[in-house]
């Protein structure tokens, strides 16, 4: 079994006359972790962040600010970041991280993204709701904890409405389990009939994400387990 690596990342947000949006950035092709995909600016959390850090929080932050500058050159202060989810690679990939997702604030700040045009391709700073439609479409490739981060905040309008509305809970933990099927991957999360053996056949409550990352063919399923809060806190589609 591959050893987790803990990571950290932000979904930075701003507000603008159109609405809210959020910063995406586009990995180069070359990598050998998410590939091509569109993700939120982060990454591992160093040795000296996890001894520097007060706790895994504080390490986590410190790695999201770090990574953040590093790959759009924004600066982040620490201390406005929310933590609204934690997520866990699936045991059966062969890199596995223990990421923890937090919120920021950047409305208002003179920001100018600078990617390096090397691990980062591409940016672009695109409302939620928008980013989901054109995944359905198949114009942005991403993972499904990015997919399911941006479904939380896509009824917002505003920033502060996004950041009341992932404050409202206390941080979601998440370690998904994953079968393929028919050409799919069916990302069971907690409460699904097929959690626990890995089974999607299995008859019984759903609570899962099929998804084919490539062309944006996403399905959220969540019936007959309503004692478990749902990785998306109720705003699929």
């Amino acid at each position: 079994m591959a050893i987790v690596k803990p990571a950290a990342t932000i979904m930075l947000a701003r507000d603008t006359v159109e609405g809210i949006e959020v910063l995406l950035l586009k990995r180069n092709k070359a990598l050998k972790f998410a590939a091509g995909l569109w993700v939120f600016p982060g990454g591992k959390i160093e040795p000296d962040e996890i001894e520097r850090g007060t706790d895994d929080i504080e390490a986590a932050k410190l790695a999201a600010v770090r990574e953040t500058k590093e790959e759009a050159n924004v600066e982040i202060d620490i201390d406005s970041l929310l933590l609204f989810s934690h997520w866990t690679t699936p045991a059966i990939q062969p890199r596995r991280f223990a990421a923890w997702f937090f919120f920021a604030d950047v409305s208002g700040q003179d920001l100018t993204v600078q990617i390096d045009d090397s691990e980062i391709k591409k940016h672009d700073w695109v409302n939620p709701q928008i980013a989901l439609d054109r995944v359905q479409k198949g114009g942005l490739a991403m993972m499904p904890p990015t997919y399911i981060s941006l479904q939380r905040i896509r009824k917002c309008k505003t920033v502060a409405a996004a950041s009341a509305l992932l404050g409202e809970i206390d941080p979601i933990y998440i370690l998904p389990v994953l079968q393929m099927k028919d050409g799919k991957m069916v990302c069971m999360y907690e409460g699904d009939a097929g959690y626990t053996t890995g089974n999607a056949d299995l008859a019984g409550p759903r609570h899962r994400l099929i998804a084919n990352m490539l062309n944006g063919d996403f399905v959220f399923e969540y019936c007959d387990c309503d004692e478990i809060v749902p990785v998306n806190a109720g705003m699929h589609i």
